[in-house]
């Protein structure tokens, strides 16, 4: 969806208690102590954080399975721009799951409580989200689908693989039971979540219990960016940006500027901003709201969800998100019986797609469901290892954050997460899909995001440099080797990233220095 050049800056209201939210409060009030409620209270905001943590790989795997740049802006064809449109539509909701995370920690730091993500992901993927009771939906009738609970693998992109993304991001229907274990939807999750909030034994002391300057601040957060961002269709990348586009062209296509679609709104959050950080129990509320909109759209007391996630209709929800993505393929025809009513499901979208055409133009790369470092053949098996080692460190790069002194965040936030996943996970990953498994399905290697040691967090740093030496050593012997200079030129790229994340400045580029060694917060 078009999101206008200057969007309102007005946020999300505060969602009201639904009667079955408070007929919960009430007996929580009745029934449980101040204890209890608190205990209750970090246990589910951790399971919380493992649940976006566990999305994160699945949306990951699927997004970096799609060739956005296979043509130039003159030459994009309904293929094209379609993936174009997936590519950026998911990592919108990738970077949104990685706010939502960051928000359930900062109400947990703000209580006290260290949020924990190193080793928490799920530990082999397909997998379900933790505590989770998918109820929906179920797949089209009468065709060749996933069921209904199944694991979510992670796969490439294709109509299956976004019925799976729907069956995370289901909406919670009206009035729905707040759930905490066995829960049906997320949002029944964090309406369980928001009821202890509102308990009476918790007030805002209980929110300030960690320092607010030390939570992950709102400046680290950016809702769009290079990856989210897409072209409508056909542009002419050479003609330069207007100060504001116009509404219609009348010398051609527009240039990359009028083309491009922010899949992101900045009035979609119920606080003063996205990434909020926490010092009473109205905050918290506010946090556990910005993740519910986002993920299943503004609520209408009593009624249910609207397609949207914000209150000036610019941006869609995760669910209808990836429902519009759905609706372009020719197999969504007679799969709206499978939908939830609430919001009502769209028409199909024109033109229509198929996998065919997306597999012909290459614009999927073919990549194995669910792959492991062994499920690899063993010279490629130190590559795969290094990408894991990298995603683990990224997340005691976030745990590392609430340790680090507030007036050092910002630098540390851009030289450890923020250069660990931009330029050297990103990059790392683009340049393994290029590498063949060389099994009989001709499979690419896809990205790898297992649970790895690192050992203990103040040697992490270290580990990691050990397996990127490894990966190194791997990846220089397989170019030496291959006659093929393509494949030469991509292994000698994971070399040269493997460095790049662990090596001595010496040993790099002019300018580059490795990511951020986090012994000394935690020796």
């Amino acid at each position: 969806m078009d999101m206008p050049t200057s969007a309102p800056r007005a946020h999300d209201p505060e969602t009201r208690l639904t009667p079955a939210e408070r007929k919960l409060i009430a007996q929580l009030d009745e029934t449980r102590t101040r204890a209890e409620v608190l205990a209750e209270l970090h246990q589910y905001l951790q399971v919380a954080v493992e649940v976006e943590l566990a999305t994160i790989p699945i949306y990951l795997y699927t997004y970096y399975s799609i060739q956005r740049d296979k043509e130039s802006g003159e030459g994009i064809d309904p293929a094209q721009a379609y993936a174009n449109k997936a590519g950026g539509v998911i990592m919108s909701v990738a970077v949104e799951e990685m706010l939502h995370m960051s928000l359930s920690a900062n109400v947990m730091h703000a209580m006290g409580f260290e949020p924990q993500l190193y080793g928490k992901a799920p530990k082999s993927y397909p997998a379900k989200l933790p505590f989770h009771n998918p109820k929906g939906p179920k797949g089209p009738k009468g065709q060749k689908g996933p069921k209904r609970g199944d694991k979510i693998p992670l796969a490439r992109l294709g109509f299956e693989q976004l019925w799976r993304f729907l069956e995370i991001e289901y909406p919670e229907q009206k009035d729905a039971t707040p759930q905490s274990k066995n829960w049906d939807t997320i949002g029944q999750l964090y309406s369980y979540v928001r009821c202890l909030i509102h308990t009476k034994f918790l007030s805002d002391a209980d929110f300030q219990q960690g320092a607010q300057a030390k939570a992950i601040q709102p400046y680290n957060y950016s809702p769009n960016n290079v990856d989210t961002v897409y072209p409508t269709g056909k542009f002419d990348p050479w003609k330069p940006a207007p100060p504001s586009p116009p509404p219609h062209w009348a010398d051609g296509y527009p240039g990359a500027s009028g083309a491009a679609v922010y899949p992101s709104s900045p009035d979609s959050h119920a606080g003063e901003t996205e990434l909020l950080t926490i010092a009473s129990r109205n905050d918290a509320l506010l946090a556990i709201d910005t993740i519910c909109d986002q993920g299943e759209g503004n609520p209408v007391p009593g009624i249910g969800p609207l397609p949207t996630d914000d209150p000036s209709k610019h941006e869609l929800s995760h669910y209808y998100k990836f429902l519009t993505l759905q609706a372009q393929f020719d197999s969504y025809t007679g799969s709206g019986e499978a939908l939830p009513p609430e919001p009502p499901p769209p028409p199909q979208q024109q033109p229509a797609i198929t996998q065919d055409m997306l597999d012909d133009a290459g614009l999927v790369v073919p990549f194995p469901d669910n792959p492991t470092a062994k499920s690899y053949p063993k010279h490629l098996f130190a590559i795969a290892n290094f990408c894991s080692a990298c995603f683990q460190y990224m997340l005691i790069l976030t745990e590392t954050v609430y340790r680090v002194p507030p007036e050092n965040q910002k630098l540390f936030f851009n030289e450890g997460l923020h250069r660990s996943m931009i330029w050297v996970l990103d990059k790392y990953i683009r340049t393994m899909r290029e590498i063949p498994v060389g099994d009989k399905q001709g499979h690419y290697m896809g990205p790898v995001f297992e649970n790895i040691s690192l050992g203990k967090r103040k040697d992490s740093f270290d580990e990691l440099a050990k397996y990127g030496i490894k990966a190194a050593e791997a990846a220089q012997r397989l170019a030496e080797t291959t006659d093929d200079p393509k494949l030469a030129h991509a292994y000698n790229d994971i070399a040269y990233y493997a460095a790049l994340a662990t090596g001595k400045p010496a040993d790099l580029a002019p300018g580059m220095q490795p990511l951020v060694d986090v012994r000394p917060y935690w020796s």
